[in-house]
């Protein structure tokens, strides 16, 4: 169940993000990206791509499924798949308590999915990150791309949901 200062915060924090995304010129929504951290890791997602971000409700759970697809949402009256994407590439799976959030993706990628994520910190601009040696990114899965460190010293990973949707592993959720 939803706590009412947490659906307060999400609300907020949804009406601060809508204003700065109508304010902001269109070039700098070129450049802008969501941060999203899941567990203990922080990505970048392109605004073309990302949905919306919810509180996590309940999640039904689907029988003969991977361990990695945690079931069906209803947001808003549509049903979405949710994932676990550190634990579909391999890591410990998010605990319910790091797991409050889902990013919704964008109609633009046409699947009804989810992933679960920590949280969503707002908008992150280019011209504000470093880029981190390609080493650093090598063995990576085929929809993480650059590393880039903010101001804060936080390590962001870029997030090609696209390729993500694309990969048999997304697709394949069925045991």
């Amino acid at each position: 169940m939803e706590h009412p200062r947490q659906l307060a915060e999400m609300r907020d924090f949804s009406a601060q993000l809508a204003k700065r995304l109508a304010e902001a010129p269109a070039s700098d929504m070129q450049a802008a990206r969501l941060g999203v951290r899941i567990g203990s890791r922080g990505f970048l997602v392109e605004m073309t791509s990302a949905g919306e971000v919810v509180p996590a409700a309940s999640i039904a759970r689907v029988p003969w499924t991977r361990p990695w697809f945690r079931g069906l949402a209803n947001v808003r009256g549509r049903l979405v798949g949710v994932y676990d994407l550190l634990h579909m590439t391999g890591s410990e799976p998010l605990r319910d308590e790091q797991a409050l959030q889902l990013l919704v993706l964008g109609d633009a990628l046409k699947v009804n999915a989810a992933l679960l994520v920590s949280r969503a910190f707002g908008l992150r601009y280019a011209k504000d990150l470093d880029a981190m040696p390609e080493a650093e990114s090598a063995g990576a899965p085929p929809w993480e791309g650059a590393r880039f460190r903010d101001a804060g010293g936080m390590v962001l990973t870029e997030l090609n949901l696209a390729r993500l949707v694309a990969d048999e592993r997304f697709t394949s959720i069925g045991i």
